[in-house]
């Protein structure tokens, strides 16, 4: 596999960028479906994986998330 060096204002960008994707990805706090049910409603539930899936991402990749 080829790696990938960035410099620091590129790596940043880059934590953001995963950063915000992530939150965008992130449940609603109150989902008018999920309160009907046991489990997450299937679109809260896809977007919880992605997000899940870019925070993989930040690992492979050695960046670290955003403080809250």
């Amino acid at each position: 596999m080829n790696s990938i060096r960035l410099q620091a204002a590129q790596r940043e960008t880059l934590r953001q960028a995963i950063a915000d994707a992530v939150f965008y990805r992130d449940p609603p706090l109150r989902c008018p479906d999920c309160e009907t049910l046991p489990w997450l409603c299937s679109p809260c539930a896809d977007g919880l994986a992605q997000a899940r899936d870019y925070l993989a991402l930040m690992r492979d990749l050695g960046i670290s998330p955003p403080a809250p």
